[in-house]
């Protein structure tokens, strides 16, 4: 046996394509696996047990597990309707007014060239679409994973490579997952590229007359793309960047040098002009050719101006700190000149007006504050799935916890190279922040699990270099860590995923989508061709257009901040009140959804009133239709054999326990019946 594995592992060696089977085998079987297993759940699933009716509509369209997911899946559709290029407006919330498009148009654009191919294959325009859907991220996984495979390689060998590639490859697989075509996977991997071609780049340092500047090009291009697909959220890469880069600088002192290098501080220039130039471009893609609206929440060219500030700021001290040392009023000027560009954005963003960064705004402070969950701390994250917060952080950055002790405890008896120590030192802070950032808010967990990999990397290139028995014994553990994660992860999504083919046991998130698609399916067939316009909870508003049910109100975005108030607003007033009548008769709502249970009143009652309390909530509008407080509002009515029609109790066959489990989505619709004398605009 043991031979056979060893012949096994030198076969793997050997071969380049190994690793590029083994991600094409994870990417394209949990695209299948994920699909299959909620096909055979729904195949025991039916509101008229025990028949299983093979026609039910909803069994023909499937589900995705976000509502950030209909939301790119509606533009690329609405995109491919227009014949434009672009979506600068949508109609998927604040109705019936609509609102600007901002976001990059990267996945839009993805989605759109996917459902074209598939349609050439003579698949329908719906069925295509959704198809493209489940393709988009394991295809961009597949892609990304692949070329990093092939950088790692040439440097750092073929099993460092590998396992480089395949643990953020599992680690990552929610940010890559089938169901879920989003912007997210894009900004990590572009964070990451970013700092990882600056890890072998050297930082200037080299024994010729001119660096190399391919690898500061190659990251100055990540880090302009970054800025496209999420300017605010690279920003704090960039920030991370900058504290690593000048802690390099910083302890790289002559007295450890080696006589034959020398540092060249214009690679700094050269990197933040190729990063502020390739965003400069993306923006003028994006808004060109005009209007150009000052919009601080996405890609700007005061993001550039600020790249620019922070490489000047870079050179001018890589030139103080490695050469000339003189101090003149002209580069003092130039420093004072270089830090305010680098410095205008982030106090804009901090102390500018709200209208240019929405996120700020009363409204969506307090919904980032209290209800978006990537917004919970790592605590409250894993207290509520029922997950120890210490297992939760070691299975994501154990490595890089190990590598970060390593190199406090052990790098004197390493006797590594100035190079290798370099990149180490490099890596730590990046890994520091983004550590700090995840116990912060969730939302940076990827961003971590990227940053301890990065370090991982730092490490096993910097051990390579040593020649001690501990730097091999390190390289080993190292290989270990990295496997055992591996492992870990694999266990943590396929264990799952085999339980819903088993229909045994399903995610609650995916157990949600079904039961959202299946009711908005037949909410669309149940009205027919008459037409719906709904307040409903905010993440129903996505999947409502893009199933066709109807236009919606109010969503999560900050770009729909006027329909996410007018919502908030509604839900909020007294039944007794004229506001909700108001809104409802200016926007031509003409049904009214809820969650049962407090949670989404409540979040509505704070939204708009900034105060949290069951009390409160329960004298509102929503409060009432939840069933938490007062009377029903007399201009609402509840349709008891609408709603059983449309939201019908599912029975899903559960084979090991031989039994019918029975599920419902906890929402009500009550349809709007004002008064035709009303005094409503």
């Amino acid at each position: 046996m043991k031979t056979r594995l060893l012949q096994f592992v030198t076969l793997a060696k050997g071969q380049l394509w190994m690793p590029l089977l083994l991600l094409a085998l994870w990417f394209g079987g949990m695209g299948w696996g994920v699909d299959a297993a909620l096909r055979r759940f729904e195949r025991h699933t039916t509101a008229t047990p025990p028949h299983i009716n093979a026609t039910d509509s909803w069994r023909h369209a499937r589900c995705f597990i976000d509502p950030d997911s209909y939301l790119w899946l509606s533009y690329a559709r609405d995109l491919r309707a227009s014949g434009h290029w672009r979506v600068r407006q949508t109609f998927v919330d604040n109705a019936p007014y609509g609102r600007e498009v901002h976001w990059c148009q990267l996945p839009i654009w993805g989605l759109a060239v996917l459902s074209a191919a598939l349609e050439k294959t003579g698949l329908t325009p719906p069925i295509a679409l959704e198809i493209s859907g489940r393709l988009l991220m394991p295809l961009t996984g597949l892609f990304l994973f692949s070329a990093l495979y092939l950088f790692l390689r040439r440097r750092i060998g073929f099993g460092p490579a590998a396992l480089g590639v395949l643990v953020p490859a599992v680690l990552l697989f929610w940010d890559f997952h089938p169901l879920r075509p989003d912007h997210h996977a894009f900004q990590i991997i572009a964070a990451f590229f970013c700092a990882l071609f600056l890890l072998f780049s050297g930082f200037g340092w080299t024994e010729k007359d001119r660096p190399s500047h391919r690898l500061f090009i190659a990251s100055g291009i990540a880090g302009g793309l970054g800025l496209w697909f999420g300017a605010t959220v690279f920003y704090f890469t960039l920030a991370a960047l900058t504290v690593s880069i000048a802690v390099a600088l910083l302890l790289s002192p002559k007295s450890f040098e080696p006589v034959n290098l020398k540092i060249h501080p214009e690679v700094w220039r050269v990197w933040s002009w190729v990063g502020a130039g390739t965003a400069l471009l993306l923006y003028v893609l994006e808004t060109a050719p005009g209007p150009f609206p000052f919009r601080l929440e996405v890609n700007h060219p005061l993001y550039a101006l600020s790249w620019l500030g922070i490489g000047e700021s870079l050179f001018l001290f890589a030139r103080w700190k490695h050469g000339d040392q003189r101090i003149s009023m002209p580069r003092l000027l130039r420093a004072v000149l270089a830090l305010l560009a680098a410095a205008a954005l982030p106090v804009l963003l901090l102390w500018g007006p709200e209208s240019s960064y929405l996120p700020r705004t009363t409204l969506m402070w307090r919904l980032h504050a209290r209800h978006i969950h990537e917004f919970q701390t790592l605590f409250t994250f894993a207290a509520q799935n029922q997950e120890s917060a210490v297992l939760l952080v070691l299975r994501k950055i154990g490595p890089g916890l190990v590598c970060l002790l390593g190199w406090v405890g052990l790098r004197s008896k390493l006797r590594l190279p100035f190079a290798a120590r370099l990149a180490w030192v490099f890596a730590t802070p990046i890994f520091l922040v983004f550590t700090a950032l995840l116990f912060w808010q969730i939302r940076w967990e990827s961003f971590a699990t990227v940053a301890g990999l990065l370090l991982v990397i730092a490490a096993l290139m910097a051990l390579q270099q040593s020649s001690t028995p501990l730097a091999r014994r390190g390289m080993h553990g190292l290989f270990l860590l990295l496997g055992v994660q591996w492992l870990i992860g694999l266990v943590v999504h396929l264990h799952p995923l085999w339980l819903t083919a088993k229909v045994a046991k399903i995610d609650p998130q995916y157990l949600k989508a079904i039961q959202l698609r299946n009711w908005t399916i037949n909410l669309k067939e149940a009205v027919n061709t008459a037409p719906i316009r709904l307040l409903a909870p905010a993440e129903m508003g996505p999947a409502i257009y893009y199933f066709g049910a109807g236009d919606a109100i109010g969503t999560l975005y900050w770009e729909n901040v006027d329909g996410l108030s007018a919502a908030a607003e509604c839900f909020a007033d007294p039944p007794s009140g004229t506001r909700a009548r108001n809104i409802i008769a200016e926007r031509g709502i003409t049904h009214v959804a809820m969650y049962e249970g407090a949670q989404d009143a409540l979040m509505f009652y704070h939204l708009h009133t900034g105060r949290d309390d069951h009390v409160g909530a329960s004298r509102t509008v929503g409060g009432a239709l939840t069933g938490i407080g007062t009377q029903i509002p007399a201009w609402l009515q509840y349709d008891e054999s609408f709603n059983r029609a449309i939201n019908p109790p599912l029975y899903t066959f559960v084979p090991k326990l031989g039994q019918w489990a029975v599920t419902q989505l906890p929402v009500r619709l009550y349809t709007v019946s004002l008064p035709v004398d009303n005094d409503t605009p």
